[in-house]
């Protein structure tokens, strides 16, 4: 007997003024059931409702725990009714023909999955998943940003573009293969060499504008000579693009133990010099070439494997507490939220 897949919820939707919500269930074979969830479906069930409610308002809260009911209790309960669907339609195993030779799967297969669309009623307090078929309305689609063809052509001019059959991902735990967002990533250059990159979506919210700025600002960083010693500077390797647009950025891999908001504590007097120092000299050397960081914080600073401090994340944006409004993508705000990282090292 096939061994059942594993899936598990791996986002979900959930609105301030109605009442329903949608889950999206992963599994680790490539399938993705978009579970749509309305108390108004559910006739003569007040305690399926009332739990419905309690699931509903957990997810709402942004909270990990409320009064000892925790999230992973609302998306268990959520995803329950579901599960015999799910064993039902996604097959055990993802056909060999779909992997790649290294027995990896491929982005594609995380950004567009075989998608199954299911609704869930009740009545009498008795729960019945249903299949929804061929219908558009409970469809998950990948963000792309759809780009025009002279940048498509400048793009091609100063970046190397990857389709995304064509790039494997890496999972440490086979459960959550297909499951979790995919972030390590493996390329293979036109030599045969497979590099190892972090893969940035784009997200739904994204704007093109933002966008334009963040490829804008990694156009110029890729005409610089900034690099180690002097610069650690998460440089671009790639873009991810098919028919539909734009689908992410490709960056070389930083072995990283964390954040340096997280790992702050873990510094000693002479790390936390050092990486006053390393943060102060990719700065100083990004400005050298007119170039701006931007979103400048903690969270924006990668310590890695051997306590190098790396500046990432060129998107243009800001962070309230870190940067004023009035100082956003200026210099003075590079400044402003410098500061304050020395402060916190300091």
């Amino acid at each position: 007997m096939e061994k059942a897949p594993h899936y598990d919820v791996a986002s979900w939707w959930t609105h301030v003024t109605d009442d329903d919500c949608d889950l999206l269930v992963r599994t680790n074979n490539g399938w993705l059931f978009n579970c749509h969830l309305d108390p108004s479906r559910f006739l003569r069930s007040p305690e399926v409702t009332e739990q419905y409610f309690k699931c509903l308002n957990m997810l709402r809260s942004g909270e990990e725990e409320i009064d000892d009911f925790y999230l992973e209790d609302a998306c268990d309960w959520l995803l329950q009714p579901f599960e015999s669907l799910i064993n039902q339609l996604a097959p055990a195993t993802i056909p060999l023909p779909a992997l790649t030779a290294s027995g990896r799967p491929t982005l594609s297969q995380y950004l567009f999955p075989q998608q199954v669309s299911c609704i869930l009623d009740a009545k009498d307090n008795k729960l019945q998943p249903i299949r929804v078929e061929d219908s558009q309305q409970y469809v998950w689609r990948a963000s792309a940003l759809k780009i025009d063809d002279d940048f498509a052509k400048d793009l091609d001019q100063w970046i190397p573009t990857f389709h995304p059959c064509t790039i494997e991902v890496c999972y440490d735990d086979p459960r959550y293969v297909l499951i979790k967002p995919p972030t390590r990533v493996i390329v293979t250059e036109p030599d045969g060499k497979p590099v190892t990159c972090f893969f940035k979506s784009f997200r739904a919210s994204s704007r093109k504008a933002h966008t334009n700025i963040e490829l804008s600002t990694h156009k110029k960083i890729a005409k610089t000579q900034l690099a180690p010693p002097h610069a650690r500077i998460c440089r671009i390797y790639g873009v991810v693009r098919d028919e539909s647009g734009l689908l992410g950025m490709l960056f070389p891999w930083i072995d990283k133990r964390d954040v340096l908001s997280r790992w702050l504590a873990q510094g000693s007097p002479d790390l936390r010099r050092r990486w006053t120092s390393q943060i102060e000299g990719s700065v100083k050397a990004l400005h050298q070439e007119g170039i701006i960081w931007g979103d400048v914080k903690a969270d924006n600073v990668l310590i890695d494997k051997n306590n190098d401090a790396w500046v990432i994340d060129f998107g243009g944006s800001y962070t309230p507490g870190w940067v004023d409004p009035d100082k956003a993508g200026t210099l003075e705000g590079d400044k402003q939220g410098s500061g304050k990282i020395m402060d916190m090292l300091l």
